[in-house]
C-alpha cells in the first residue's frame, strides 16, 4: 500500500523539473545566444533590399523631370535615365525595365516604365521606341540638375544610363546597377508594392 502511495509523487517530481528547465531555456536561451553573437561580432543583416536604397533622397523635381500623375494613387515607375543620347546600353536598360514591369503579373497595372533623357531623341529613335515600347512614358531631365543631385551618391551612378524605381509621390527610392540582374530590382519592387499604401 505504501509503495503505491509514493509512486505518483515521485513521477510528478521529474515532470515538474522538466517544465522548470524548459521555462529556463526559453527565457535564458535567447539571452545566451545574443551574448555569444555579440562576442563573436556577428551582426544580422538589417536591410532586406537587394538593390541600392537611394539615400540621401532624390525627387523627380530635383532633375526637373515632369511625370504626370504624381501623388497618392499614382503609379510606381521603373525609370531609365541617360544624361547623354540613348544608345545600346540605354536601350538594354529600357528592355530590362519593361521586362520587370511585365514580370509583375497582376500588379503590372500599378507600375509604368519610363525613359528620361537630357536631350531630345532623334526621330529615328522615337519611331523605334514607339514601335517597341508603345506604353513607354517619355520625359526630359535637366543634365546639370541631374548630375548635381547625384554628387553625394556613388560615382558609378553619375555615368551613363541608370535604372531606378520611383514611388507614386515622385521620390526616387531604389537604384539598380546595370551589371546586376534585374531580378533583384523586381524582387524589391514586388515587396514595395505589397506593403505600399500610396500607389
Amino acid at each position: 500500500m505504501s509503495s503505491s502511495d509514493t509512486s505518483p509523487t515521485t513521477a510528478k517530481k521529474p515532470r515538474g523539473q522538466l517544465k522548470l528547465l524548459a521555462i529556463f531555456a526559453v527565457v535564458i536561451g535567447p539571452i545566451v545566444i545574443a551574448g555569444i553573437m555579440a562576442k563573436v561580432g556577428y551582426e544580422p543583416q538589417s536591410n532586406t533590399n537587394r538593390s541600392d536604397l537611394v539615400e540621401p533622397q532624390i525627387q523627380l523635381e530635383d532633375w526637373q523631370l515632369a511625370a504626370d500623375p504624381v501623388g497618392y494613387g499614382s503609379p510606381w515607375r521603373v525609370l531609365v535615365t541617360s544624361p547623354q543620347a540613348c544608345e545600346e546600353a540605354c536601350l538594354q536598360l529600357l528592355h530590362e525595365a519593361r521586362q520587370i514591369n511585365v514580370a509583375l503579373g497582376r500588379e503590372a497595372g500599378r507600375v509604368k516604365h519610363m525613359l528620361a533623357l537630357a536631350t531630345q531623341p532623334p526621330a529615328e529613335l522615337l519611331e523605334q521606341l514607339e514601335s517597341e515600347y508603345p506604353r513607354l512614358e517619355k520625359g526630359t531631365l535637366d543634365s546639370a540638375a541631374y548630375q548635381n543631385s547625384l554628387n553625394q551618391h556613388p560615382q558609378e551612378w553619375q555615368q551613363g544610363p541608370q535604372l531606378w524605381v520611383v514611388d507614386p509621390l515622385g521620390r526616387v527610392v531604389l537604384h539598380q546597377d546595370a551589371d546586376k540582374p534585374g531580378k533583384q530590382l523586381l524582387d524589391d519592387l514586388k515587396h514595395l508594392l505589397k506593403v505600399s499604401k500610396v500607389g
